[in-house]
């Protein structure tokens, strides 16, 4: 088995208690997922992405500075081309300093460059800056998850849950939900 991570994702480690690291490895069969942390004046972000999505039944979102890495965008197109519920999650502060607020978004694709045919899936208030991106998003929908549902996201690499660690300065998590049984 073999750990996957983001590039840009950085250590927080000792920064709060840990939890039994039941994630540490991710093993072929297991369904890994992304959660990026965003900032978003307004809720321009979810708002301009989900209004996209329902308009045209997919929206690309961007992810500018370090790429996410080529091993965790393989994996995830692997799990989407095989059928597999594979989701990226955003997470965002609701207001200037309030609680941080999750959402889900079912993955269609993971992009290294722009495809110019794809280029009418990217809200206009950031189409001017898509140079910058590294990465893109392609989603099919915004969905808000309630309290319980944003307990279950674990960041893989410690087993942690991501509202323990979600004010850390990583910005990029790979995570998993575990089973329900």
């Amino acid at each position: 088995m073999r750990k996957l991570n983001a590039r840009s994702t950085k250590s927080n480690a000792g920064s709060l208690k840990k939890t039994p690291q039941k994630y540490k490895r991710v093993g072929a069969d297991e369904t890994v997922h992304v959660l990026l942390r965003v900032r978003s004046e307004n809720g321009q972000t979810i708002t301009s992405h989900r209004d996209m999505a329902v308009k045209k039944g997919a929206a690309l979102l961007g992810k500018m500075g370090q790429p996410v890495g080529p091993d965790l965008v393989g994996r995830l197109n692997n799990q989407i081309q095989l059928g597999t519920k594979t989701y990226l999650f955003l997470t965002i502060r609701e207001g200037w300093n309030g609680p941080y607020v999750t959402y889900r978004c079912p993955l269609r694709q993971v992009h290294e460059k722009l495809d110019p045919a794809k280029r009418a899936l990217v809200p206009g208030y950031y189409a001017f800056e898509s140079h910058l991106v590294k990465t893109w998003f392609e989603i099919a929908g915004v969905e808000r998850l309630d309290r319980d549902e944003m307990n279950r996201i674990v960041v893989l690499s410690s087993g942690r849950t991501i509202m323990s660690v979600i004010a850390s300065s990583a910005t990029v998590f790979c995570v998993g939900l575990p089973s329900k049984k």
